[in-house]
């Protein structure tokens, strides 16, 4: 068989450029990657890198994962050209941090319409063809935010539990079909996300509806993200590598932790079934 059809999200910036450009560029040329993306006018740092395996490992899309006619009509171009899609790579995604009491409705709908519904809409157009096949292999790009709530940061933390609970209701039942399910849970990551992230801060003038208590602890909070993101941070082409890891496993995990730092964080949660120690932790990280 050729190599395997990858269908990836997300591929402007950060970890899905990094995924695309280290899977296309294998040099056994085990995979052929269609790198989407929602507006190709940024496209060109991918071009850049992916320049000597353009056109025939690295195929750039435009794909809005907002949109079930786009997301539609590119499945079906890679269905029509390969009969088949072997691995999905859920990254879109965006970010919203700040008190939740001045975060609209509508903020808190297009936070979930790409981190969520962007996951559910691609999983959903592929899932058909994969379990003919029997054969697939679906990675969503999570988050340590999909694990723990951070503070401040709960609408992007849901919208990332909302993919964690999608996933492992779909895992078992994919396995009947041979398609696996694997989550990817990074921590601080250098890449443009953060810089796309809406932060409201202390020169926003949606402050001025918060109470004062609200504000200096939104304060220290960032303070104190700002110094672990300085030690703690990966770079996007750590987490592809740990993305391709997954698609060389012969029985992949479910979960990949992506930074050693924050296994204990993951562990903690998942073996606490009274979820005190994950408060408590959060708690003495960000307000003591």
């Amino acid at each position: 068989m050729a190599g395997k059809i990858v269908l990836v999200s997300g591929c402007s910036s950060g970890i899905g450029l990094s995924a695309a450009i280290l899977l296309a560029s294998d040099q056994h040329k085990r995979f052929k990657v269609y790198a989407t993306m929602r507006n190709l006018e940024k496209k060109k740092e991918l071009e850049e890198r992916g320049k000597y395996v353009l056109g025939d490992t690295l195929f750039i899309k435009a794909m809005d994962v907002c949109s079930d006619d786009s997301v539609n009509a590119v499945v079906q171009e890679v269905i029509s050209a390969h009969q088949r899609i072997d691995v999905v790579i859920n990254n879109a995604g965006i970010g919203y941090f700040g008190p939740l009491e001045v975060q609209s409705m509508d903020s808190a709908r297009n936070i979930f319409e790409t981190n969520f519904f962007g996951v559910l809409r691609l999983t959903r157009a592929v899932l058909p063809y994969m379990k003919s096949n029997k054969e697939g292999h679906i990675i969503c790009v999570s988050s340590m935010g999909g694990i723990n709530g951070v503070p401040f940061n709960g609408i992007y933390c849901a919208s990332k539990f909302a993919v964690e609970g999608l996933c492992e209701s779909l895992a078992p039942l994919l396995k009947t079909f041979n398609v696996r399910c694997s989550v990817i849970e990074p921590g601080p990551v250098s890449t443009s996300f953060f810089a796309n992230t809406k932060m409201i801060s202390e020169s926003d003038a949606l402050l001025d509806e918060v109470d004062d208590e609200t504000k200096h602890l939104l304060d220290n909070c960032v303070k104190k993200m700002r110094g672990s993101f300085s030690t703690m941070v990966q770079t996007p082409d750590e987490i592809a590598q740990v993305i391709l890891e997954a698609l060389d496993a012969e029985r992949p995990h479910f979960r990949y932790q992506t930074n050693k730092n924050y296994v204990s964080a993951a562990a903690n949660k998942l073996v606490d079934i009274t979820g005190d120690k994950s408060m408590e932790m959060m708690h003495q990280r960000f307000f003591s």
